[in-house]
């Protein structure tokens, strides 16, 4: 058996069991593809995405929770496997020979992890958390079209027919984030954008993107991109002069 656990979000993943069928959805950090031995799949990976492959081999310790799982590939998200395939990255990093005793406890950790967490999507008829890969084009569409404007969650809730509370879990489930945190991203992209392409003053700047004032501008990049519109304008100037 194989496990691959997503490390980072990926949006509008592709992948092809082995019966033929198509298959796409955008997977938050955390979501899991465990795969039976002998099944095979083919994933067609957007960009490049970091993640953590685990192959399970039958034991005395595996046997029984393995035989509760069917034959075919199972998907579900689950935050403890990611951070514990997060910890192993980490010590593969570091050397993981140095303390083999803690490596190999983390694997057994993990793997016991997989294949509980796989049962447990088996028995809820492998449903999934998250928005549908349709509802999610039509937010990520409806977003980049309207990112400039005041934008709320209940506005987006009603475009798919659910409430304002279920659509912020299953945003959250599909992209990884919350809708504040992917508006916020594209806003500020756009910020960058104005404040090196063009001459366009900063208040200016915040008032087409929504921001109540310069000032808040001014704190979202400091806190999201680590930078000033000064600093980033600067940055600018001096790419274009080389």
């Amino acid at each position: 058996m194989l496990a691959l656990t997503l490390l980072e979000p990926v949006r509008n993943l592709r992948w092809r069991s082995a019966d033929g069928l198509d298959n796409s959805a955008s997977c938050p950090a955390g979501t899991v593809f465990f795969i039976p031995a002998d099944h095979g799949v083919a994933i067609t990976w957007p960009e490049a995405v970091q993640f953590l492959s685990m192959t399970i081999d039958k034991t005395e310790d595996t046997t029984d929770l393995s035989a509760r799982i069917p034959a075919s590939i199972i998907r579900f998200s689950s935050k403890q496997c990611l951070q514990v395939s997060e910890i192993i990255l980490e010590q593969l990093g570091e050397g993981a020979e140095e303390n083999s005793n803690y490596f190999a406890s983390l694997q057994s950790v993990l793997v016991n992890l997989l294949l509980r967490n796989a049962q447990v999507a088996h028995s809820m008829g492998g449903t999934q958390s998250g928005l549908s890969a349709y509802a999610c084009g039509q937010i990520e569409a409806y977003l980049k079209a309207n990112f400039r404007n005041p934008v709320s969650v209940p506005e987006m809730a009603l475009m798919l027919g659910i409430s304002a509370g279920h659509f912020a879990t299953c945003f959250r489930e599909s992209f990884g984030e919350t809708p504040h945190q992917y508006l916020m991203k594209l806003r500020l992209d756009e910020a960058e954008r104005c404040l090196v392409e063009t001459d366009m003053p900063i208040s200016e700047i915040a008032a087409r993107l929504s921001f109540s004032s310069q000032s808040h501008l001014t704190t979202a990049l400091r806190k999201y991109r680590q930078l000033t519109p000064g600093e980033i304008r600067r940055r600018g100037r001096q790419q274009r002069l080389r």
